[in-house]
């Protein structure tokens, strides 16, 4: 996510309310400066090294601050360094606006189950929790019948983590090394293949990437060996002088101890309203028919999206959609035909495989809610005209919008087809061929 000067104040603004003005300003420093070593951040900030400490523990805590060490190489011949440093996230500042949204759909998959949605809302409220914990907190509310507490939390956490709601937390301080640029495949001779410009990667995604854990882990309630894990992580700093204030906030971000952390996925949350505005979108356009194809379609697929942004879904067979389709009550009461015909009004060629292009879809639904709100503040000749440009998708000559939005006018049109046009000035006249030469 792009960040913009009016999106760091929102930022600030939303950390303010939420953990206050220390914590607010060494998130606005880091999000200003970009990442930051402990020694240059309470050096940036003025504050003491113990409110700095406190203000990144609650951060990580609450998976708006990552920490991460730092490769670089040495000088003449030195060994390389490696210094520990500390990146906001910014997308994750923002979700913690959506958490009402998360909510929502999480109750709306999981079919009202109040262990569920409890577990969750404890998870968004503190950040992160380890078992132990998230069993204390369901004792203290006392929901949990007559069950075994232990069990009801570990049913719960089980459906979130089948549902994708639910992930362990990233490694405490992952290595991020230099990016390596890759030189492109020297280019044939007469070849005319079209440029593929690639948006490049941002250091939060370089990082994310780097700390998440590896997919059969990442939704697993398997226990595994914490001094394994422990050992592995601090493997490639072993012999190093650490700084005591920089490996505290390490240790209190939750692995120390050995206890496996657990936090929302932010990511699923964010695909699940992706797909709800691209079905919306579909619904103000066609018929329960290709809204019920599309619904479908997205489900199938939905655990083969590798990224949040998936612009062009996996390929599908007509059998697999059919067989998806079919699932609920709408769906059965559809054709073959009928989901081919949906098929090619969502846009997909006919061929043996179906793809859908979800991009397309998602930036038809921008335009046309920037579109109402320009109908609604600047009136509908301001609407026509945004609406002009954004179908031409260029700069356009002022004469041609004029011409454009002039002979447009019903009366303009009328006049010109009585071809009786004459224009008046005052007590002047000018001839229609004149009229005609101006335009």
């Amino acid at each position: 996510m792009v960040m913009t000067q009016y999106g760091i104040k929102y930022a600030v603004h939303i950390m303010t309310a939420h953990f206050g003005n220390l914590v607010a300003k060494v998130c606005e420093t880091l999000l200003r400066k970009g990442p930051l070593t402990l020694r240059l951040l309470i050096r940036f900030t003025e504050l003491t090294p113990s409110q700095v400490n406190n203000s990144l523990l609650i951060l990580i805590q609450h998976n708006c601050v990552q920490a991460f060490t730092d490769v670089t190489e040495g000088e003449f011949g030195d060994a390389p360094k490696d210094d520990t440093q500390y990146l906001a996230l910014f997308s994750n500042i923002l979700h913690r606006m959506r958490f009402s949204k998360f909510l929502a759909i999480a109750s709306q998959k999981l079919g009202q189950d109040k262990n569920c949605q409890e577990l969750l809302e404890g998870l968004l409220q503190n950040g992160r929790l380890s078992m132990e914990q998230m069993v204390e907190r369901a004792e203290s509310s006392g929901r949990a019948g007559n069950r075994p507490i232990p069990d009801v939390v570990h049913d719960s956490l089980f459906k979130l983590l089948n549902a994708h709601f639910v992930e362990r937390c990233p490694a405490p301080e992952p290595t991020l090394s230099p990016k390596v640029e890759e030189q492109p495949p020297p280019r044939k001779r007469g070849a005319k293949a079209a440029k593929i410009f690639e948006v490049p990667e941002t250091l939060e995604q370089r990082l994310i990437e780097a700390a998440r854990p590896v997919e059969v882990l990442r939704f697993s309630m398997g226990d595994t060996n914490p001094e394994a894990e422990k050992s592995e992580h601090y493997s490639q700093i072993s012999g190093q002088k650490r700084k005591h204030d920089e490996l505290e906030i390490a240790q209190d971000s939750g692995h120390a101890d050995g206890a496996i952390l657990w936090r929302a996925n932010y990511d699923e949350f964010i695909r699940c309203l992706r797909h709800k505005a691209c079905v919306e979108h579909v619904r103000s356009q066609f018929d329960d028919g290709v809204v019920n194809v599309l619904s479908a379609f997205l489900e199938a697929t939905r655990s083969s999206e590798k990224i949040v942004k998936t612009e062009i879904t996996v390929p599908l067979s007509l059998d697999n959609i059919y067989e998806e389709v079919m699932k609920n009550e709408v769906g059965r009461s559809m054709t073959l035909d009928r989901v081919e015909a949906s098929l090619a009004a969502l846009g997909c060629p006919g061929m043996d495989d179906y793809k859908i292009n979800l991009r397309r879809i998602v930036e038809q639904a921008q335009t046309d809610e920037v579109e109402s709100i320009v109908l609604k503040r600047y009136g509908r000749d301001a609407y026509r005209m945004f609406r002009f440009l954004s179908k031409t998708g260029g700069l356009v000559e002022t004469e041609k919008i004029f011409h454009f939005f002039f002979c447009r006018s019903p009366i303009v049109r009328l006049l010109i087809r009585m071809r009786h046009l004459k224009f008046y000035i005052g007590c002047g006249r000018t001839s229609t061929y004149t009229w005609r030469k101006w335009l």
